[in-house]
């Protein structure tokens, strides 16, 4: 893999992070204001999804700073 197809791989990454940090707001203003607020089993649902989002994001973050690793 050549740098600069490393450095579109590391905005590709960067990318799905933040399109994760979009899904995690998403559900907890679903939890505070949205429907997560009147029904249980969606609330239960959408923390779920945020721990699982979490995850994602520490794993594309162990992927992103391995990439970065190469460039130097």
């Amino acid at each position: 893999m050549n740098r600069k197809e490393t450095l579109e791989l590391l905005i590709e990454i960067e990318e799905a992070i933040e399109h994760f940090e979009t899904r995690i707001d998403n559900a907890e203003w679903s939890n505070g204001f949205g429907i997560g607020l009147e029904f249980g089993s969606i609330r239960e649902k959408n923390e779920h999804n945020i721990i699982i989002y979490g995850m994602c994001i520490g794993r594309l973050n162990e992927r992103f700073t391995k990439q970065l690793n190469k460039l130097k």
